[in-house]
This record gives structure tokens, sequence and C-alpha cells, in this order.
């Protein structure tokens, strides 16, 4: 059983600076003349009524697009923890899932894994067998509070601050292609026939 789609909300990270893509908005990536974005978003929606953008310029396009956008609290470009914290503050359910704008391999199997509900929940992210994912997590907002803390002693390492937090490792060592994501225009090339075997999937 997976926890009900009106207790959590689902934001889509997509307020970076993009600088390995010369600048190019990440959250406006298309493949195959398709947004990646998109496809995220319309796969978010089965699993949550409240879905979000985390966004920093280009605020007109995603609202053109039918999304509801929140652009980061702290200023500057400050990182992911940046919009995980922004979309804490924002949102009124007891669960925020994270993931970035840039991963067109994501699945239904990292909803069904991260919202698992068969225990109470601090902080859950995912491991593929190597690493952490940690931008693809599901956090409490009860977390909200000292992650602010975190935040205002100036630090922005999400690593660093889940060790202060009841970590839960999810792991997808069985499924860790979902986790490859575009960072530069020559991983679309690389990635290709595997985008193009999965990337339909989304709909």
């Amino acid at each position: 059983m997976i926890i009900k789609n009106t207790d959590v909300t689902i934001i889509i990270l997509a307020g970076g600076k993009s600088e390995r893509m010369k600048g190019l908005d990440k959250g406006l990536l298309q493949i195959n003349n398709e947004y990646i974005i998109k496809k995220l978003h319309a796969l978010s929606t089965k699993y949550s009524t409240k879905v979000y953008v985390n966004a920093n310029r280009n605020i007109d396009i995603y609202k053109q697009m039918g999304f509801n956008v929140w652009e980061d609290i702290i200023s500057d470009y400050q990182g992911p923890l940046a919009g995980m914290y922004t979309a804490l503050k924002n949102c009124n359910t007891q669960y925020l899932l994270t993931l970035p704008c840039d991963g067109p391999l994501i699945s239904d199997i990292y909803f069904m894994r991260m919202l698992d509900n068969n225990k109470k929940i601090e902080l859950r992210t995912a491991h593929n067998g190597d690493r952490l994912q940690p931008v693809y997590s599901l956090i409490s907002r009860d977390l909200l509070g000292s992650l602010k803390n975190y935040i205002d002693t100036g630090q922005r390492k999400i690593d660093k601050w889940f060790e202060s937090c009841n970590l839960e490792l999810i792991d997808f060592s069985d499924n860790k292609d979902i986790f490859i994501n575009i960072n530069k225009e020559t991983d679309l090339l690389e990635y290709k026939e595997l985008i193009d075997k999965n990337f339909k999937s989304y709909e």
C-alpha cells in the first residue's frame, strides 16, 4: 500500500543554473519534440493531487504548460536544497516527494517504492546500488525546521543535511537506469538507445 495521493506533494526540481548545459533551462529539454518535464508531470499526477514545478526562470512558459510553479524562497540559485526548502515551506501535506526535471527514465517503480507506507517516515532517499540519489527523496514536513536551521548556517550540501536526519535508503540497484539524467547535451546521444526505448512509457 502506498501513501495516499492527498498526503503527498510532488515537486519537480527545475530551479538550477544548468551550467553544464551552457545555461539552457534543463526544465525545457525536449526528446523527440516532447518536453521531458511534461512527461514527469503527467506521471506524478498519478500519485499526488498536488504537483508543482520549482523554477527560477521561464516562469511564464511553465505556467503556459499548465504547471503550478514555486520559485525559490532563497534567492540567487542556491541549489536543489533551496528547492526542497521552498516546497516544504509551501506544501500542506505530511510528505514531499522530489524528483529532478532532467531524468527522462523515471517510471512508476520510483513512486511505488518511495511512497510505500510500511513504517513511520522521516526521510527517504533513493540509492542505485552505487551511491545516493539525493534529489530523489521523500521528506516529512516535520523536517522543515531542521532544514531551515541547516540552511541558515549557510550550508547547501544535501548529503550533509541528510546525515543529521533519520535517513532510510530505498534500494533501486535493480533499476539504476531510471536515475540517468541529462546534465550536458552529449548525454542525449550517450543514452539515446535507452531513452528511445523507455521514454514513451511515460504516456
